[in-house]
């Protein structure tokens, strides 16, 4: 196996479990070295560090395996799976839910490959080309761990993953769309179209928090997508939910999973709007609860203060719109933002508007979405639950 040396005070992170080296990281690699071909790398006094794959084309030089056993990259791919499987069947045991992030990366072990179960569907995207080589083991695992799948799609969405567009990897259905349940909710996700996967796992855990706080409530759900948010209000009770998005096409889908769970009565409503021009217009403290939950503010580290700016400026506009004593749930998934970031834009926003806030519940993405302890990158969604009230 060829070798990697890594510069002189860049191996901590490595040694402590950090699924990552940069190609300014290392002293010396192969000049022959092709993208997925096995790596072993070492310290700058070489001794050993972790195995990997080599994707030379990338600034992350090398993904790595957590195990310190990985030689065979196919084996231990094959591990990988079946224990991220076992995790899940663990976590949803006892649950009516029928969807999950099956593979979460580099939280799994397996730098690049994201892979979701829609009830009998599941949907495979791959974020590096190292892992071409190792797909055929990839695809064997995952039948083998989850024999009741009878569609596998793969779906990838970064550009250099050269493709003909979505494939159907094995199955019948072409229909690109797939049924499931989440805590007892009815679903359906466009997998072709639609954003990530087709569905926002990640947010299941907060959809209950909302839940949870709905009855009797009136509640705007803010860049609503397909409307999750606004099903789990509807079943916890909630009297009247509106819920505005830019894409027409993506409120059609909300209001189709509306009525897959018996909710189409004109207390439920919705918007295609702008979220600013929306809550600008909107009535001061006209609502109990107010959820903002907006694609990702920021491409890139150079967007940051952008990105920061529009989230306090949301967050103005939502805390005006919330009336005193209600409920203010914000999300970001914007990676380049930190918690502590989000935060203080949200309380600046929640200040400028003449309200003063309480902190209830802060909150991550759900336990299907593991991440690594050394991988703070993994920690991308931060969602927080205020009470608002008038200063």
């Amino acid at each position: 196996m060829k070798q990697i040396i890594l510069k002189k005070n860049t191996e901590f992170s490595i040694i402590q479990g950090h699924p990552w080296v940069y190609k300014h990281s290392i002293k010396t690699a192969p000049k022959n070295l092709k993208t997925g071909e096995p790596v072993e790398v070492l310290t700058h006094k070489e001794k050993f560090a972790a195995y990997g794959i080599a994707d030379v084309d990338s600034p992350i030089f090398v993904r790595l395996f957590p195990s310190q056993n990985a030689q065979d990259i196919h084996k231990e791919i094959e591990k990988l799976i079946f224990e991220a499987t076992e995790t899940r069947r663990f976590l949803f045991r006892n649950s009516d839910t029928t969807a999950w992030r099956a593979i979460n990366g580099e939280g799994d072990g397996i730098s690049g490959l994201i892979v979701d179960l829609y009830g009998d569907t599941m949907v495979l995207q791959l974020y590096t080309l190292a892992l071409e080589p190792y797909k055929q083991t990839i695809i064997a695992s995952l039948r083998k761990a989850y024999p009741e799948v009878k569609h596998l799609w793969q779906t990838d969405k970064i550009r250099i993953i050269k493709s003909d567009g979505p494939q159907l990897l094995y199955g019948k259905d072409k229909t690109g769309t797939a049924s499931f349940k989440e805590n007892g909710m009815l679903f359906e996700a466009d997998l072709i179209n639609g954003q990530k996967t087709g569905f926002f796992l990640d947010q299941r855990d907060n959809r209950q928090l909302i839940r949870e706080v709905s009855e009797n409530k009136k509640v705007l759900n803010i860049c609503g997508y397909t409307g999750a948010f606004t099903v789990a209000a509807a079943y916890g009770k909630a009297c009247e939910t509106v819920t505005v998005d830019i894409s027409a096409p993506a409120l059609q889908e909300a209001e189709k999973n509306m009525k897959l769970n018996g909710f189409s009565s004109p207390k439920h409503s919705f918007e295609k709007a702008d979220m600013f021009n929306y809550l600008e217009e909107a009535k001061e403290n006209s609502f109990d609860i107010v959820i903002t939950d907006p694609p990702s503010m920021a491409k890139n580290a150079g967007e940051r203060l952008k990105a920061g700016r529009a989230y306090r400026k949301l967050a103005k506009l939502a805390a005006k719109t919330t009336k005193p004593g209600g409920f203010m749930f914000a999300a970001s998934c914007t990676s380049q933002i930190s918690r502590q970031e989000f935060s203080e834009a949200l309380l600046s926003g929640i200040t400028s508007a003449g309200k003063r806030a309480v902190l209830l519940k802060e909150s991550y993405h759900a336990g299907d979405h593991p991440v690594l302890p050394a991988h703070k990158e993994g920690l991308y969604l931060k969602g927080m639950l205020f009470k608002i009230y008038e200063k």
